[in-house]
């Protein structure tokens, strides 16, 4: 009996010393996968707990989780970000934390980005902000500050910049209420970003200034890796090329430092150009020749097309006519299989589509069947005819039904296509042909017209649209991605009043 109190008494030490000592390893690990520059590390340091997180409480398990998807987005790994971020969202709701579940939100959304779902990533933030509205605890704050600094970041790669400056200002008074230097830095860097788009060069330059000094005291290696890479950009397009191609290796190095082989790529491409434009030929040939091999190995086709393009260029200044040549085929080429990619996959979606309702059909029948057999055998011979001819005739009623709503719905359709093709005939009537649209919808003076300016980018979508390009076709010809075609398109309809292509061809035939 002694014996076995013992045994029990030392069984209730061991227990708790057990748990808190996976908590703590747990809580070890977390810290640094946080700390970790390479995500790659961070996941080394958070599979070493895998056993541990298993016994752990809901709060440690919510932080490992999202820790693991933070990781395998900044890698690019959407599918496995996914899977632990679902896992972590499923917590965040069972136990109403709602902090941690805009933590979830504003993850999912920087995934999203990383695959360019912009309009997804942009409704799962707004979810995010939703959680944080008048909320004023620091930490909620500080939630809302990173999501509106990641929407602002959104709108800057659709080219949205009065989004873009809208959000991150927001995201940059919360920061300076809290006092958060790191923050401050992030959308100082944020704002130096869109205006360098815009081509305020000397309001860019300002908020550059502030961001460089404090991430140098917080020695964020990643985030300075983006301003030097911006300053090479702005003083490239202020014809500085020596102060553009100090900063943009600074960048590379900082890129090697953190082994983001994408960084490195793009950098590289960079300074290729940039010795092109000092004509220093021989170093910029040699460098778009390494991007070629390292872009083949590693499957960065977009890469691969610049440097094939910087190589064409370098061939035209020495007067290298055939050599010129061949680089540009190869730069068409290997434009042409990124296209021939996004078809083929666009095609592997439909047949999937497809071949799933296909089966959902024959499941469907089959039940069908198996329902009318199973009453064929409960029921007498003249209960079967009397339930055959009434089903005949339900069918029938059905299928006429079905038959003439069809019908109405495919005139309907060639009605509309017929009014397009009028309008459309008409639009090109007063205006000579397609080639001179350019010439006929002047931007300024379709503007004037409107009370909410277009973006030049906006009106270059519309002008294509209205010309029958398909959103894909638009997409190829504005190097832009189909979804990010569909926001200026939308966009542009709200800002002239109409909910389509068709209304917008009525508009532009008013005010020809």
């Amino acid at each position: 009996m002694n014996r076995l109190s013992f045994l029990l008494v030392l069984l209730l030490v061991q227990v708790p010393g057990i748990a808190q000592d996976n908590y703590m390893q747990v809580t070890e690990a977390l810290q640094k996968a946080f700390d970790a520059q390479n995500p790659e590390d961070g996941l080394t340091y958070l599979n070493t707990v895998g056993k541990q997180i298993e016994q752990a409480n809901d709060s440690l398990k919510l932080e490992f989780f999202i820790a693991k998807g933070v990781a395998h987005g900044q890698l690019g790994n959407a599918d496995s970000s996914f899977f632990f971020l679902n896992q972590a969202q499923l917590i965040a709701e069972q136990t109403s934390n709602d902090l941690l579940l805009i933590k979830v939100y504003n993850t999912r959304g920087l995934v999203l980005m990383g695959i360019n779902k912009y309009e997804d990533a942009l409704n799962v933030f707004q979810k995010g902000l939703a959680i944080g509205e008048n909320k004023t605890e620091p930490r909620y704050l500080q939630a809302v500050r990173k999501i509106l600094g990641n929407s602002g970041g959104i709108f800057y790669q659709l080219e949205h910049y009065e989004g873009a400056l809208r959000h991150t200002s927001r995201a940059l008074d919360i920061s300076e209420q809290l006092n958060d230097s790191s923050g401050i830095a992030y959308n100082n860097l944020r704002l130096a970003l869109t205006y360098q788009a815009m081509d305020s060069l000397e309001e860019c330059v300002d908020h550059l200034t502030v961001s460089n000094k404090l991430l140098r005291s917080l020695q964020d290696t990643t985030t300075m890796l983006y301003v030097e890479n911006t300053l090479g950009l702005v003083y490239g397009k202020q014809n500085q090329y020596n102060n553009s191609l100090t900063h943009y290796k600074t960048a590379l190095r900082l890129a090697s430092l953190i082994k983001n082989q994408e960084e490195i790529m793009h950098t590289k491409v960079f300074i290729a150009r940039t010795l092109l434009k000092l004509n220093q030929l021989n170093e910029a040939q040699t460098l778009a020749q390494d991007i070629v091999a390292e872009a083949e190995k590693n499957g960065m086709a977009n890469h691969k097309e610049s440097a094939y393009d910087i190589l064409y260029n370098i061939s035209l200044s020495r007067g290298q006519w055939q050599s010129a040549l061949n680089f540009r085929n190869k730069s068409i080429d290997v434009k042409d299989s990124i296209a021939n990619v996004e078809v083929k996959s666009r095609i592997a979606e439909l047949e999937t589509k497809y071949e799933t309702e296909k089966k959902e059909a024959e499941i469907m029948r089959l039940s069908l069947e198996n329902e009318l057999n199973t009453a064929n055998l409960a029921r007498s011979r003249n209960a079967n005819i009397a339930m055959a001819i009434g089903g005949s005739l339900t069918l029938a009623i059905i299928i006429v039904y079905f038959t003439q709503r069809h019908k109405k719905q495919q005139a309907e359709k060639e009605a509309q296509e017929l009014q397009i093709e009028a309008l459309k005939k008409r639009f090109m009537e007063l205006h000579a042909s397609p080639a001179e649209l350019a010439v006929a919808l002047e931007f300024h003076e379709l503007n004037s017209k409107l009370n909410t300016k277009l973006t030049e980018r906006e009106f270059e979508a519309l002008k294509l649209s209205l010309e029958g390009k398909t959103n894909s076709e638009i997409a190829d010809l504005l190097f832009i991605s189909v979804s990010t075609v569909k926001f200026h398109l939308r966009n542009t309809y709200s800002k002239m009043g109409v909910g389509n292509r068709k209304e917008a061809f009525q508009l532009m035939l008013k005010t020809s």
